[in-house]
């Protein structure tokens, strides 16, 4: 690849682009909904140029090792719907485009399908389907344009060893050469595209100052599918405090099940119930804003209870019982954000963050092992609003080593129309 290489979509890519997604934006643009005033069409576009390290990796930092050179792509397309059923119901949907895992555009899939309940006499709403997950802080933020920062937080974007049809599996994560939607990389701690399926609640406790979301879903938030291949249950809610207006806390919780059944699992499922295998995670978060300043600092423990993967199998006793695994991380960052008075529209940030993986015990030897690598990760980011929907931010980060080899560089351009 030479150094400086333009991201051009390949054919395939252009006609599913041209054939499916462009004719819908232009509709969401152009077309006059008579008959349908109070129908909601937008759209969202994001450009960027970018360059990453030689150990980059979208699985690591955000950027596929394939395009780490200066590179311009397309990297993500969205068109949302919001349609009114009746005076108490209403549906969204969002159809995403993006460039995950491998660089190149992805096939059109839906993000968000929501029925939603919302009655104005009651104090809470009730919502079906795909939608964003209470957990955390910044699943909340879904578009570039809504975000400080262009990557979210180690514990939303790192891929752990821990794989969703495997258990614990060193090979996964940073020790493989497969890329994300390609193979096997394990997960992140919680799904980074920040939506989950099920059935789930808004409660506003009391007016302006405490809200509870809660869910029953298809996985925990480390679940990446639309669809359980198993009859995985969770449970999740959040509950936000406001005891200011310069001061937002929040608290997440969520346990249930993950695992997915696969080829690769099926002789051990006969005798083994992947239903027992379980993610506990906790969080807290807190926003204070005051003058020209925003400080966001959340912090995610999580725990997983799962059979292990060792070289080319399951790690069975002898009577081909699976081994059980307790594993344990600690994320944590800490955002702070300036608004110059001199600079009208625009804010610098900086973010500090560390991932941390607690020694575990082998169920075998009752010897502690460490089952995945610490990482620490920092951020700088220069943003400018060049109107009310376009937003334009330069961001650099560096983590791991901080050799210079897992570094990145990103222009974001962000349109919302």
């Amino acid at each position: 690849m030479q150094q400086y290489s333009l991201n051009l979509i390949l054919t395939k890519e252009r006609m599913v682009l041209r054939k499916l997604f462009l004719p819908l934006l232009a509709f969401v643009c152009l077309h006059p909904i008579s008959g349908f005033s109070q129908l909601q069409l937008n759209g969202s576009i994001d450009f960027e140029i970018s360059s990453a390290g030689d150990d980059s990796r979208f699985i690591t930092n955000g950027v596929p090792n394939d395009f780490r050179k200066l590179n311009l792509a397309v990297t993500q397309l969205n068109a949302f719907l919001f349609a009114p059923i009746s005076d108490e119901f209403f549906f969204e949907s969002r159809i995403q485009l993006d460039t995950w895992g491998s660089g190149n555009l992805n096939l059109p899939r839906i993000a968000l399908a929501t029925l939603t309940w919302d009655n104005p006499a009651n104090d809470y709403i009730i919502k079906l389907g795909r939608f964003v997950s209470p957990f955390g802080f910044y699943p909340k933020r879904q578009l570039s344009t809504e975000r400080i920062f262009i990557n979210t937080p180690l514990g939303y974007s790192y891929f752990t060893n821990i794989s969703d049809i495997r258990g614990y599996w060193p090979q996964a994560g940073q020790n493989t050469n497969e890329e994300y939607q390609v193979g096997d990389v394990g997960l992140s701690t919680i799904y980074f595209g920040g939506y989950t399926t099920g059935v789930g609640t808004t409660w506003e406790v009391s007016a302006d100052k405490v809200f509870l979301d809660f869910a029953i879903t298809n996985g925990t938030p480390i679940t990446i599918r639309d669809r359980s291949t198993l009859p995985n249950i969770a449970g999740i809610a959040r509950l936000q405090i406001n005891p200011s207006i310069y001061w937002n806390q929040g608290f997440s919780v969520s346990y249930g099940n993950f695992l997915q059944a696969d080829p690769l699992n099926e002789s051990v499922r006969e005798d083994n119930n992947f239903q027992k295998y379980t993610q506990l995670l906790l969080g807290i978060d807190t926003k204070l804003a005051f003058t020209f300043f925003e400080i966001v600092g959340e912090a995610i423990y999580s725990n997983w209870n799962v059979p292990g993967f060792i070289g080319n199998s399951f790690d069975t006793d002898n009577n081909n019982s699976l081994r059980n695994y307790s594993l344990s991380n600690l994320s944590g960052n800490i955002d702070i954000k300036y608004e110059p008075p001199s600079f009208t529209g625009g804010f610098v940030a900086l973010r500090a963050e560390h991932l941390l993986f607690f020694d575990a015990e082998d169920p075998q030897t009752n010897s502690t092992f460490t089952w995945d690598e610490n990482v620490s990760r920092l951020t700088g980011v220069v943003g400018y609003k060049l109107s009310r929907n376009i937003l334009a931010k330069a961001a650099f980060s560096e983590q791991g080593n901080f050799d210079g080899n897992e570094y990145t560089f990103r222009l974001l351009i962000s349109a919302f129309f």
